[in-house]
C-alpha cells in the first residue's frame, strides 16, 4: 500500500468534487473508459469527493460532458506540483539535480567488501586478488564479474576449494570455502630411511612400512635411524631374494626436552611516556587516506597508536568516510633498578617467549622445570626445561 501511495505522489494527482445529479454515472463511465479514481466518498446526494490522476484528468471534459456533472478541483498533490512551485528557482533546481546525482553515484559503487568462510591466513591472499582486479572500496559496480573474480580467488589462493562473490545493493560479498590438505604423494620408486629429527625418548611407535630398528622405551638421537627403508629376506630356505628397498612409512610419538638459560640483570631499561603527544590526522574516504595539515611528529623517539572515527548516517548505517587518528606519544628509556624477585620473573617470561618460538607447531608441552643456577663468577641464572611430547620422524635417502 505504501509504494502505491508513493507511486501516486510521484505521478502527481488532484482531489476533486463532482456535482450533479448523475454522479453514480459519471463514476461508471470513468471506470468504463479506464480512467482510475479512488477514495471515493459521498458528500450529499448530488456531490461526491474523490481522487484521481494527471493523466485521468486530462481525459475528463467528454466524461463530466456526458454525465452532465461539473467537476472542480479541491488540492494539487504530489511531486509535479511540488516541482512546480520551484520552477523559477534555479538554485534549487541545480541543488535538487545534484542530489539526484549524488544518489544515483552512491548507489552505483562498492561500499563495503565483506570476506566470510576463509582462514585468517587466506584474507590478505585474498584481497590482493580483488585488489589486481582493481576492486576495492569506491568501485564501480558496472565493471565488476563477480564469476570471473570468483574463479580468480579459487585459482590464484591455494587452499580455497570454492569461491562465491555476490552483489548485495553497496556491498561486495565473498564467501569462501577452504579446501582439504592434499595427503602427501610417495613415490613407490624412492626408497627412504625414517630418522630422528631430535633426541628424544620412544614413547609410541606406530610402523606401517619398513624395518624398525627401535622399539617404545629407546632414547634416540638425533639423525638415528628408526625404521628402515631396506627390507631383508627372513625366509631364506624358500629362496633368498636378498632386500627390497621401499618408502618407510611410519609416526615416531617420543618425549623431547628443550632448555633455555639467560643470566639474570638486575638491572632493565624501560620506555616512559613524558606526556607530551601530537595527533595526525587523516581523512578516510574509502580504502584511501589523505593527510590534513596537522605537521610532523616534533618527537625523536615515540610510540604511536591508531583508531578510526567513523561517521554513522540514519537507521546506524557505517558510512564509507571519516577519520584516521595517529597519535604519538613521546617517551624516553629510563633505567630502572630491580628487586631480585623482579629481575627474576622478567628473565623468565623472556626465557618462556624464547622456547616458545623454538617449539615445534605439533609440539604437545607436558612439563615445565623452573632452575636457578649460580655460576662460576657469581652470576645467577634462570634455567627453564620443558618436557614435550612430539612426533621425532623424519625422512632420509637410503644410502645404497
Amino acid at each position: 500500500m505504501f509504494l502505491l501511495h508513493l507511486w501516486n505522489y510521484i505521478r502527481g494527482y488532484v482531489i476533486i468534487v463532482v456535482t450533479g445529479k448523475s454522479v453514480e454515472r459519471f463514476i461508471n463511465i470513468c471506470s468504463k473508459r479506464q480512467i482510475l479514481l479512488w477514495d471515493i466518498e459521498r458528500r450529499d446526494n448530488e456531490s461526491a469527493v474523490m481522487k484521481m490522476s494527471l493523466r485521468g484528468f486530462r481525459l475528463l471534459r467528454p466524461v463530466a460532458r456526458k454525465s452532465e456533472c461539473r467537476v472542480h478541483i479541491l488540492k494539487k498533490c504530489g511531486f509535479p506540483f511540488f516541482l512546480a512551485r520551484y520552477r523559477k528557482r534555479r538554485g534549487f533546481k541545480l541543488g535538487f539535480l545534484i542530489f539526484v546525482l549524488l544518489i544515483m553515484l552512491s548507489t552505483s559503487i562498492v561500499w563495503d567488501i565483506e570476506i566470510t568462510g576463509c582462514k585468517p591466513e587466506h584474507f590478505q591472499k585474498v584481497m590482493n586478488v580483488l585488489k589486481m582486479e582493481n576492486i576495492h572500496r569506491g568501485s564501480l559496480k558496472l565493471g565488476i564479474n563477480p564469476k570471473k573474480i570468483a574463479q580468480e580467488i579459487v585459482l590464484q589462493v591455494d587452499g580455497i576449494a570454492w569461491a562465491g562473490v555476490e552483489l548485495k545493493g553497496v556491498r561486495l560479498i565473498v564467501t569462501i570455502e577452504d579446501g582439504i590438505t592434499a595427503p602427501r604423494l610417495i613415490k613407490n620408486n624412492q626408497a627412504f630411511n625414517i630418522v630422528a629429527e631430535r633426541d628424544g625418548l620412544i614413547t609410541q611407535m606406530e610402523v606401517y612400512a619398513g624395518t624398525a630398528l627401535v622399539k617404545k622405551g629407546d632414547t634416540v638421537k638425533e639423525g638415528q635411524i628408526l625404521v628402515s627403508g631396506r627390507l631383508h629376506s627372513q625366509r631364506p630356505e624358500l629362496g633368498d631374494f636378498g632386500t627390497k628397498d621401499v618408502h618407510a612409512l611410519g609416526r615416531i610419538i617420543a618425549r623431547t626436552w628443550y632448555e633455555c638459560s639467560l643470566p639474570v640483570s638486575m638491572e632493565y631499561i624501560k620506555k616512559v611516556r613524558t606526556g607530551k603527544e601530537h595527533n595526525t590526522l587523516y581523512l578516510r574516504i574509502f580504502d584511501s587516506k589523505i593527510k590534513l595539515p596537522t605537521g610532523k611528529v616534533p618527537f625523536e623517539v615515540y610510540e604511536t597508536s591508531t583508531y578510526d572515527k567513523n561517521l554513522r548516517g540514519p537507521f546506524g548505517v557505517e558510512l564509507p568516510f571519516g577519520l584516521t587518528v595517529e597519535k604519538s606519544y613521546e617517551v624516553t628509556e629510563k633505567k630502572m633498578d630491580l628487586t631480585l624477585e623482579e629481575a627474576i620473573s622478567i628473565t623468565e617470561e623472556t626465557a618462556r617467549a624464547q622456547l616458545a618460538e623454538r617449539l615445534p607447531p605439533d609440539c604437545k608441552v607436558l612439563d615445565e622445570k623452573v632452575n636457578h643456577v649460580e655460576g662460576e663468577n657469581g652470576r645467577r641464572y634462570v634455567q627453564i626445561v620443558l618436557e614435550c611430547e612430539e612426533d621425532i620422524a623424519g625422512l632420509e635417502p637410503v644410502i645404497e
